[in-house]
């Protein structure tokens, strides 16, 4: 609410509107999510790279990474379809947030399953002596694991999520 007649009062305005905090407590308060099509991806990439990291070149620095992606990851869920929504939380949401959870939790047990099938194989060609394969050890290597699946469980959902969102929002941006 902009003061007038008060100069110093003006003036803090003016830096609070340039911060861009009001912008973001209203989008806060908001009813609809944010559509979000790209960032899920990007999010997926580094997590992705992060225990590609773990497993080749460091085995705690390919940890942050995928922490980090986890991180940022648990940032977009305020802003997207998934949001916990107060006393305005309709069927359609609720059908909106099951759905996108399903997939995600879909796409991350096929993840699980191939990966398993993958490492034990792993395992099994390294004993016979056909190279060397990776395979989880330390504790590091679980947790990041462990990590990567939740960060691929939630970005799914939201990526599932925003494509069934209605068309007629407000805020049906390309993030």
């Amino acid at each position: 609410m902009p003061y007038k007649g008060d100069p110093i009062a003006e003036k803090l305005d003016k830096v609070a509107e340039a911060t861009g905090m009001p912008q973001f407590s209203r989008r806060l308060a908001n009813r609809y999510p944010v559509r979000f099509r790209i960032l899920p991806l990007i999010l997926l990439a580094v997590a992705f790279g992060g225990l590609w990291v773990q497993i080749a070149v460091s085995e705690i620095y390919g940890y942050f990474v995928v922490m980090f992606a986890f991180l940022g990851t648990t940032g977009l869920l305020p802003f997207s379809p998934l949001k916990k929504v107060g006393r305005g939380f309709d069927e359609r949401e609720a059908a909106l947030v099951k759905s996108g959870h399903f997939i995600g939790l879909l796409v991350t047990a096929g993840i699980v399953v191939l990966g398993c099938v993958a490492i034990g194989l792993g395992v099994v060609a390294t004993q016979i002596g056909f190279g060397q394969f990776w395979a989880p050890a330390k504790v590091t290597d679980w947790f990041a694991l462990a990590l990567l699946l939740a960060t691929v469980e939630i970005n799914v959902a939201i990526l599932a999520s925003s494509a069934r969102l209605p068309s007629d929002d407000p805020n049906d941006e390309d993030e």
